[in-house]
Formats: C-alpha cells, structure tokens, sequence
C-alpha cells in the first residue's frame, strides 16, 4: 500500500490487518517515494507474489499544488505511473495483481452536474485536481492498452478520528474539544458530501473486488450537507458556540456545492451506513470522550 501514512491508508492498514492480510506499506514517512521507480520495484520484488495494491500516495492539497505544479505532476502523475508500471511487471497469470487508485471529487471542480456523476463535465479549479484527474486518465489507459485490472475511486469529504484539521467536519470537532467557538464563513449555505472512514473504506474494498478494470466509481454519502448544519451538529454534541462571519471573501478554488451521485457503487453493492449526525458523535467520542449535551 502506499500512502500508508495518511488519514485514509492507517485506517486501511488496520482494517486489513484485522481481517488476516498481511501489508506492506510504502511511503514518505519512511524515505519511500513513489517517484521512485527503481525503490518501488524492490519493495514489489520482496513481497511477491502480490494480491492487491491500493494506491493512496499523493499531493493531497491545493495550496502545495499551487505553489510547485511540478512537484504536484511528479508525486501524483510520475507517482502513478511508477505503481501502474510495477503492477504491470509483477501480475502473471497465475498471479495477477489487482489495483485501486484513490482520486478525489477535486477533478469535478466547477462541474454543473449536481449531484456529480462519473460521466460529469470535468472543470477542476486547482492543479490538485488536473495532476488527479490525469492520474485517472494513466488507470484507464492502462487498463485498455495492457489489461491492467486497475480500478478508480473518487472520495467525497472523508471524516473520523485522527483526521486533523482537514474537512468541515473534523475542522469543527476541533476546535469545539479546544473549547474555541465554531467559525461558519459565509452563511454556512456551502454544502459538502461528508462520508465517515468506515464507510469509505468499504467502498475501496468493494470497488476492489467487485468493479470494473478502468471504471472510475464515486465514494461518498450520496448526501449533501451545509457546512451550517454540520456545525449545529457539532454544537448540540458539545455545547461550542457558533460564530458567523459575514462578508467573507471565499477562495477561488472553493465550491458552492459539492456531493456525490453513488448509484454505480451502490450497484456493487456499496451501502453508506453511518449517518451524518451519528458519524459525528462517533468522531467526537473517539477523539475524547464527552458527556453529550442532550
């Protein structure tokens, strides 16, 4: 697995773990780069044969990407295109290699399809979302001209413990357990599609068994929720205040709307099961535990 490190990847290492497999990890937080192509050959020759690749590793923000877009090509483009090459070496037919690519709803950017579809109008807003979007096209190239059994998922607004400071929901939970009031810019009319880690991880797992080589597949709540209510939510589990600042000057890169149509994952059988509201407790609980204000 790469990108082992991050929020999503240590969730899925212990869920794999737990269920038997064993895993290798590969990533930066242990001097292993994906951009290293001859490193990543040495890791897929010491643990072949190889079953499953999950492919995590990335420039995961705007800003970074914004700033070097070369560093943000190299890490998600030249990064994936080491991965797919290293699967393609080392899946035999007696052996084959199945791979999943983690994308991100930052390729749909300023897309009119409301909810976003798979085959939605593709208008990124950021070179996190081109170098993504690229790294997509690599999968399914690959897919069609070698036969690669690579499969893309693209992640809604993941949430839970040990997230940090990053999405609406964990960004609240933090600063309500700071004991810091809840700032909504704006008034909180933004929406996003919030979905717990258990339930992306499930998806992952059944888009890795169950789909297509070279489709792409949402991973979400299907649910769109302002970032006003996800702070009242977070307010009735903790008694935080709830600050609006009016006026705010939004980034250019930021979205009004933004939630995902989950009908060809439900077609494998992928079913969201935490809610919202319940998601946030669970996150809340798990970070420190609260007497809940009722």
């Amino acid at each position: 697995m790469t990108g082992s490190s991050g929020f999503l990847g240590r969730h899925l290492v212990e869920h794999l773990r737990g269920e038997g497999y064993e895993v290798s990890t590969y990533d930066i937080a242990e001097s292993q780069d994906t951009t290293d192509l001859e490193g990543l050959r040495l890791t897929f020759e010491e643990w072949a044969p190889i079953d499953e690749v999950y492919h995590l590793a990335a420039q995961a923000s705007v800003g970074p990407g914004e700033e070097d877009p070369e560093m943000d090509l190299m890490v998600n483009g030249v990064g994936t295109i080491n991965v797919l090459s290293c699967v393609d070496e080392y899946s035999t037919p007696e052996s084959p290699i199945s791979l999943v690519f983690t994308s991100s709803g930052a390729v749909y950017g300023l897309t009119d399809s409301i909810p976003h579809a798979e085959d939605a109008l593709i208008r990124p807003t950021a070179n996190y979302g081109c170098s993504k979007r690229y790294a997509e096209l690599l999968c399914q190239k690959h897919a069609l001209m070698h036969g690669t059994d690579v499969k893309v998922t693209r992640f809604s607004s993941i949430y839970g413990p040990r997230r940090g400071d990053h999405g609406p929901v964990n960004i609240f939970v933090g600063l309500a357990l700071a004991g810091k009031p809840l700032t909504v810019y704006g008034d909180g009319s933004q929406t996003r599609d919030c979905v717990y880690y258990l339930d992306a991880i499930r998806g992952l797992r059944t888009v890795h068994g169950l789909g297509a080589p070279g489709e792409i597949y949402n991973i979400g709540s299907g649910r769109e929720a302002s970032v006003g209510d996800i702070a009242e939510i977070v307010r009735r589990f903790t008694g935080a205040e709830i600050i609006f600042v009016k006026g705010h000057r939004f980034s250019k890169f930021d979205v009004r709307r933004s939630y995902f149509d989950i009908s060809k994952a439900r077609g494998l059988g992928y079913e969201p099961r935490v809610n919202l509201e319940e998601g946030i407790r669970l996150t809340i609980e798990a970070e420190r535990p609260l007497e809940i204000v009722a």
